[in-house]
C-alpha cells in the first residue's frame, strides 16, 4: 500500500438472522451475520480488494432459568487483494486485543493491550492482518433487570490475528479469561467493567504471559 491520495469505490452486503429475546440481556436465539465488501476490480479506483467477516452469537438458558444465560460466539474475518497489484488500505486489515474503544478495525480481546494481538513490527507496534478468529464463551448471570439492567459474568476466550492465509493457524490462539460486569446506563447504554488475564504472551510481555488488564467499555453488552 502506498501512502497518498487514493479513489475508491466499494459496495458493501450483509446477511443477517436474529432471533434473539431482548437487546439488552438476551436469554435465547442467535444473532448470525455475513458482511461481504469488494472495492475496485469491476469498480472505478485504484483500491481492491475483497473483505468477509462473519459473526454468530448463540444464548443458552441454563437450569430452566432466565437469569443464568450461557453465551457463545465466533468471529471470523478474511480480506485479501483483487489482481495481479491488490491495494489493501491498512484501514482495511484486522487488529486485534483491549476493547478496541478508540481504534478503528480493532476485534476486542480481554486480558490483552489494545492492538497488541497479531503480526508487530521488531519495536512490537501493529501491523495489522489479513485473517481474523476469535472465540467466546461467557456465563452472565443477571441480578436485576428492572430498573436498571444489571449483570456479572465470568469469560474464557481465545482469538488471535495472522498475517495471511498461508500462515493462519486456528488453533494458534491467544487465549484468556476473567470476569466483569455490566449495567444499563442511558443514554451512554450498556456500560461496562471487566478483569481479564491474558494467558500467552505477546510481543510486549518479554515471553511470558500477558497478565491481567482492567477493561472498560460501553456501548455493547460484551
Amino acid at each position: 500500500y502506498v501512502v497518498g491520495r487514493h479513489n475508491q469505490v466499494a459496495i458493501q452486503q450483509v446477511i443477517s438472522r436474529n432471533s434473539t429475546d431482548s437487546p439488552i440481556f438476551p436469554t435465547i436465539g442467535s444473532n448470525v451475520s455475513l458482511s461481504m465488501e469488494l472495492s475496485g476490480a469491476v469498480l472505478p479506483g485504484d483500491i481492491s480488494y475483497h473483505k468477509w467477516f462473519l459473526s454468530s452469537e448463540w444464548y443458552t438458558p441454563l437450569f430452566g432459568s432466565s437469569r443464568l444465560v450461557l453465551y457463545t460466539g465466533s468471529t471470523l474475518g478474511y480480506v485479501d487483494g483483487i489482481g495481479p497489484t491488490p491495494n489493501i488500505p491498512p484501514i482495511e486489515t484486522f487488529f486485534m486485543g483491549g476493547t478496541g474503544i478508540g481504534y478503528i478495525a480493532t476485534t476486542a480481546l480481554r486480558g490483552y493491550d489494545d492492538r497488541i494481538v497479531g503480526p508487530s513490527d521488531k519495536n512490537g507496534n501493529p501491523l495489522g492482518g489479513r485473517v481474523l478468529n476469535k472465540h467466546t464463551a461467557e456465563l452472565r448471570l443477571a441480578v436485576t433487570l428492572n430498573p436498571i439492567p444489571i449483570y456479572v459474568l465470568g469469560f474464557a476466550e481465545g482469538g488471535n490475528v495472522y498475517s495471511d492465509f498461508t500462515h493462519t493457524d486456528f488453533f494458534d490462539l491467544k487465549r484468556s479469561f476473567g470476569f466483569g460486569a455490566r449495567l444499563l446506563i442511558q443514554p451512554i447504554g450498556m456500560v461496562g467493567f471487566d478483569y481479564g488475564y491474558g494467558a500467552d504472551p505477546v510481543a510486549t510481555s518479554n515471553g511470558g504471559p500477558s497478565g491481567w488488564h482492567f477493561h472498560f467499555q460501553f456501548g455493547r453488552g460484551f
